[in-house]
């Protein structure tokens, strides 16, 4: 499905980024491997997690090329592309993985493990986007393109809000937004952009006790990969903006924040609504709808 495309895949060095570069090569694709290296909380740095992978993609007759460096920096993003470009003449399809976890509850979470988590997924995420959606306008408004372009982001059901992840919570869930304005400002440019909302035990949510009881064979990285497959490939033509959510042996589309019931009348004949009349109203406007969904036993 992904036959003469170049993809770069961020945060490759492991758990689903490695299994997504894995799968893009086995179904044909050049892979640019990505990743810094850094332990879950992302200290240190290692360059050997982006070879290895390399050499998967390559020992099972693939074609790959390790890349390695912070997705955080604009100037880094920018060499990653353009030395892409230099390598294999094109880029066809980005996905990034890149992330780290710095969990407390919010009352207790500290500046640096707020900064270090949104800076990684939120602005990483805005850094590539910048790199090659500069790169496929400059090439889309010279000659055109064959093919659509790809760009995935990777967000998480975490989105929705998680006890003692607020710093991931909130980079996901901003990077859902800036994947739907990015998808707005590129499809001009033939490009389109979707977001991935992966769920697998990996070294990132083997702790988390919502993956208590999973095991590799029903919840493992492995099982992932056809998502991000499918939204690379020209299958996927003209899909734009879309959460796509996979986990084990489900997949889902995933709705986009919309006004789930209201209430209108006419300003210029009945004044502003005022802070009486929506408690006077708020019965009627919320039938049907949980307004306790976050609470305890909801």
């Amino acid at each position: 499905m992904l036959e003469d495309t170049v993809q770069i895949v961020c945060g490759a060095g492991g758990g689903l980024g490695e299994e997504t570069a894995v799968a893009m090569a086995e179904h044909g694709a050049t892979v640019v491997v990505n990743d810094l290296g850094v332990d879950v909380d992302g200290e240190g740095s290692d360059a050997e997690p982006a070879q290895a992978t390399v050499d998967r993609i390559e020992d099972a007759g693939g074609e790959a090329m390790a890349h390695f460096g912070d997705v955080t920096d604009l100037d880094y993003t920018e060499r990653l592309v353009a030395d892409t470009v230099e390598e294999y003449g094109a880029v066809h399809g980005v996905i990034n993985y890149a992330g780290i976890l710095r969990d407390s509850m919010v009352f207790n979470m500290a500046e640096d493990e707020w900064d270090a988590v949104v800076d990684v997924h939120l602005k990483g995420h805005f850094s590539v986007v910048r790199a090659v959606s500069a790169h496929w306008r400059e090439r889309y408004k010279a000659s055109g393109f064959d093919r659509q372009r790809s760009l995935t982001c990777v967000s998480s059901g975490v989105a929705a809000g998680n006890p003692g992840q607020a710093n991931y919570s909130a980079a996901k869930a901003g990077i859902l937004g800036l994947m739907r304005t990015s998808a707005r400002e590129l499809h001009q440019y033939d490009v389109r952009v979707n977001a991935l909302w992966p769920t697998a035990l990996t070294r990132m949510t083997e702790d988390l006790p919502a993956m208590a009881g999973a095991d590799e064979e029903s919840m493992g990285p492995q099982l992932v990969p056809a998502a991000p497959v499918f939204l690379a490939s020209d299958g996927a033509e003209d899909v734009n903006g879309v959460t796509l959510a996979i986990a084990g042996g489900n997949v889902a589309v995933v709705s986009d924040p919309e006004r789930e019931q209201s209430l209108s009348k006419n300003v210029g004949e009945e004044g502003a609504w005022t802070a009486a009349e929506i408690d006077e109203r708020w019965d009627e406007l919320t039938e049907g709808v949980n307004t306790m969904r976050m609470s305890p036993g909801y």
